[in-house]
């Protein structure tokens, strides 16, 4: 028995639409939902099940096609879905699975340096806070979790970026580019001589360049796969610095997001020493 705000379509049970809701959007995902029960659909049978007109289910099969989500056999062949669904839940499933996994590492992180941790993925431009564990000092610097700071030039970004291929680091410094008419192509040049660095040492630091007062450092974490899924870094107020815990703080940081990694299954990665402090930018 359905509720009374509910309805089925393409034999599946809806919502009766909102305000908000886009009707196009619902009828896709009933498509998807529905050829998820087998194999193979040809168009003439997918239209009766779903009970959508031949054309309005053909713009939707074209579209998903287009976008790498359905395959045809052959041309007027049956339609499939793609494993392109099963790569977005593997990520999806990951993610979630590494915020639970870091959890008590960044606790005991922050246990040992007491200074903020900050574990951090990226959207576009910016990068997104997925979990933080907090100094115990007054003097902190707080992100509420889902907050984003940009990407350029945070260490968080910095090491992000460096593990990227070339093509996708561009294309975001282009979108940076867009959205700060005052970054020169000098800065452009520089930033990308820092990336090399970061990509050699596995390690990169923010002077002060996102926040007034703060400066931070950061670290990679790898999946099983080679790829870069987050990055594990420390804010630290400036006045706080001292060479024993920055010193402290770079070890801690690069083992901990180390440990992390092998945890996701990655392969152990060897960056070279890097000689840099967070007191000074040589």
């Amino acid at each position: 028995m359905l509720l009374p705000c509910c309805r089925r379509i393409a034999g599946i049970v809806m919502a009766e639409q909102k305000y908000y809701t886009i009707s196009s959007l619902a009828k896709t995902f009933s498509v998807i939902e529905l050829m998820t029960h087998k194999s193979l659909w040809n168009l003439r049978e997918l239209a009766k099940v779903s009970a959508l007109p031949k054309g309005t289910l053909q713009r939707i099969l074209l579209t998903l096609e287009e976008l790498g989500y359905v395959r045809q056999e052959h041309r007027g062949g049956a339609y499939a879905l793609t494993l392109k669904f099963f790569q977005l839940g593997r990520r999806i499933v990951g993610n979630n699975n590494l915020v639970e996994l870091a959890r008590p590492h960044c606790r005991e992180l922050v246990g040992i340096v007491n200074e903020t941790v900050n574990l951090c993925m990226a959207s576009g431009s910016d990068m997104v806070v997925v979990d933080q564990q907090m100094s115990r000092h007054h003097l902190r610097l707080d992100s509420i979790i889902g907050s984003s700071f940009p990407i350029y030039p945070s260490a968080s970004g910095k090491i992000w970026l460096a593990f990227q291929n070339e093509q996708d680091v561009m294309r975001v410094l282009g979108q940076i580019c867009q959205e700060n008419p005052k970054i020169s192509a000098e800065d452009i040049t520089s930033f990308m001589e820092e990336l090399a660095d970061v990509r050699n040492e596995g390690i990169a630091f923010d002077y002060e360049e996102i926040f007034e007062g703060v400066r931070c450092v950061a670290s990679p974490i790898f999946d099983y796969s080679g790829s870069i899924v987050a990055t594990l870094g420390c804010s630290v107020p400036t006045v706080r610095i001292t060479k024993e815990l920055s010193s402290l703080l770079i070890n801690e940081v690069c083992d901990k997001a180390k440990l992390i990694s092998s945890l996701l299954g990655a392969q152990a990665r060897k960056f070279q020493k890097t000689y840099k402090t967070m007191i000074d930018i040589s």
